[in-house]
């Protein structure tokens, strides 16, 4: 049972990453929008966190997804057969 919910919310988390990563390759997304990450005055601080963005928004939930999947796949073959 455990197995089987790890590795649903890895899938649901992995997912996340993807549209965040298709948002930020596309630039279509106002997430990632020039207007957002480009304010006047404050562009250094913005590009300073720039890869500070990227890694949250989306490497973070597709390692965090993975790491679910594995180990509810680790739990369900344990259990399970």
């Amino acid at each position: 049972m455990l197995g089987g919910t790890l590795i649903v919310i890895g899938l649901v988390v992995m997912l996340f990453g993807v549209l965040m990563l298709a948002g930020w390759t596309s630039g279509k997304s106002r997430w990632f929008g020039a207007e957002v990450y480009d304010r006047a005055g404050n562009t250094k601080t913005d590009r300073m966190f720039l890869h500070l963005y990227f890694v949250t928004k989306v490497l973070l939930p597709l390692l965090v997804g993975a790491t679910l999947l594995v180990y509810g796949l680790r739990q369900a073959l344990r259990n399970g057969g």
